[in-house]
C-alpha cells in the first residue's frame, strides 16, 4: 500500500488550479445518522463544526474537497428551528450565551450594485437582490432569536418589524460575510464580517444534499 501523505489546503487549492488530477480518501466513512441531523427539507446537516481557525474563503476550499457545502441563511434557519424542537442540547450547543465562545460561517456574502444589495450563495456562484424587507441597521442589543427563526425573510435574514431581544444583529455591507457567534456576553448574527477573518473557535457546519 502506497504511503499516506497529509497537506496542507492551500496546496489542494495548488492542484485544483494547475489542474492536476487527484483522488481524496476518507479516513473514516461517514455515518449519517450519527454525525448529521436530517432536516425536513432531505438536507443533512453536521452536528459538528469542522475546519476550525479557518477563513470564510478556506472553509468553502475546505468543504469542496470534503465534497460538502456550507449552509446558506434560510438553511440554517430551518436547522436551528429544527434542532430547537428535535434536539435542544445542540441548539443549545449553537445559541446559548456562555464560554467558551462558539461561532459558524454561513454561506452569504454581500455585495452592494447599482440596483442594491445583493446577497451571493452557493460559494458566490448564485446572487440573488436582498429582499427589500430585510433587516439593513444594526441592533445591539438586540432582536429576538425567536422572532428571527419564527419570521424571517426569504433568504433566512431577519425582517425589519423583527421583534426585539437580545441577539445582536450586525447588517450586512459591501463585501461582507455571514456567521452566528455565541459566548459568555451575548450572542450574534454578524452580517459585517469580512471574508478573510478567522478565530481559533471559528468553524463551518457541513452539508450534504439529501
Amino acid at each position: 500500500m502506497a504511503p499516506i501523505i497529509e497537506v496542507s489546503d492551500s496546496v489542494m487549492e495548488d492542484l485544483e488550479r494547475m489542474g492536476v488530477p487527484y483522488k481524496l480518501h476518507q479516513s473514516k466513512s461517514v455515518d449519517l445518522e450519527r454525525d448529521y441531523v436530517q432536516l425536513p427539507s432531505g438536507l443533512y446537516v453536521a452536528r459538528q463544526r469542522t475546519l476550525l481557525g479557518k477563513s470564510w474563503n478556506e472553509a468553502h476550499a475546505g468543504l469542496k474537497m470534503q465534497k460538502s457545502r456550507m449552509p446558506t441563511p434560510i438553511e440554517f434557519v430551518e436547522f436551528l428551528n429544527y434542532v430547537r424542537k428535535n434536539n435542544p442540547k445542540l441548539y443549545n450547543e449553537v445559541t446559548q450565551v456562555r464560554s467558551p465562545w462558539r461561532a459558524e460561517w454561513i454561506d452569504a456574502l454581500f455585495e452592494k450594485r447599482e440596483d442594491g444589495m445583493y446577497i451571493l450563495t452557493e460559494n458566490k456562484t448564485k446572487a440573488e437582490k436582498l429582499d427589500d424587507d430585510t433587516l439593513m441597521e444594526d441592533r445591539t442589543p438586540g432582536i429576538s432569536l425567536d422572532s428571527w427563526l419564527n419570521n424571517h425573510t426569504s433568504q433566512g435574514l431577519p425582517r425589519k418589524n423583527v421583534e426585539k431581544g437580545d441577539l445582536y444583529f450586525w447588517a450586512p455591507e459591501n463585501g461582507s460575510v455571514a456567521r452566528f457567534y455565541a459566548g459568555s456576553d451575548e450572542a450574534d448574527l454578524n452580517c459585517y464580517g469580512g471574508p478573510f477573518d478567522w478565530g481559533s473557535n471559528l468553524g463551518v457546519r457541513a452539508v450534504l444534499e439529501g
